[in-house]
This record gives C-alpha cells, structure tokens and sequence, in this order.
C-alpha cells in the first residue's frame, strides 16, 4: 500500500493523499488483459463463422447474419476494454513518475520492461 498525493484534489484545491495498493491495481490491469485476450479468441471466431459461404440462400443464411453483428459487437467490447487497460497504464506510469520505488512495484508484479 503506497500514498500518492494529487495535486488539486479535493474542493479547496489543496492535495490529497490517495491509498494505492499495487497488487489491486496489477491484479485490475492482469484481468482486463485476460478479458481483452478472450474477446480477441471471440472475435476470430465469430469473424470464422461469419465467413461460411456454404449457405447461399435460405434461413441458414439469414441466421449466420448474426454471427457478424455478433462480432462487430465483440470488437466494440474488445476496444472499450483496450481503453480502459490502456487508462490503467497511464495511471501506473503517472505514479511511477511521482514515485519511482511505487513504479519498481508495478513493473515487478506485471512483468512489464523497463
């Protein structure tokens, strides 16, 4: 657990000293990656089977429609879930550049490169 203080925080301006917890956080950042992974296997997928071309006609055609909404709706997922990773890793490199040895924690428990 580490406290960080943020400038402007709080109604009168002053700072305020926030309580991070680095396994939280890493563990918040480890599950939107694996969150991001199987949206990824779903979207393949539902872009594999969207792709049949054996059904030319017919109901079966109709019904493999939804296999590409499916998927467009997947990739949507998949980019709200890349934005918020991509929010999580700006905030761990921000308090990294407020507190280096807090940032050495990131880096170790995410196995990310210096």
């Amino acid at each position: 657990m580490a406290n960080v203080a943020m400038d402007g925080a709080g109604a009168g301006g002053g700072t305020a000293d926030i309580s991070i917890s680095v396994d939280e956080i890493s563990t918040i950042y480890n599950k939107i990656q694996k969150i991001n992974n199987e949206l990824e296997k779903l979207g393949k997928s539902t872009a594999s089977i969207a792709s049949i071309t054996f059904y030319e006609e017919g109901k079966a055609k109709k019904a493999l429609e939804v296999y590409e909404k499916a998927n467009k709706k997947a990739m949507d997922l998949y980019d709200n879930y890349a934005q918020i990773a991509n929010l999580v890793a700006h905030t761990i490199n921000a308090m990294r550049e407020q507190d280096e040895s807090l940032g050495q924690e990131f880096f170790e428990k995410l196995d990310l490169p210096e």
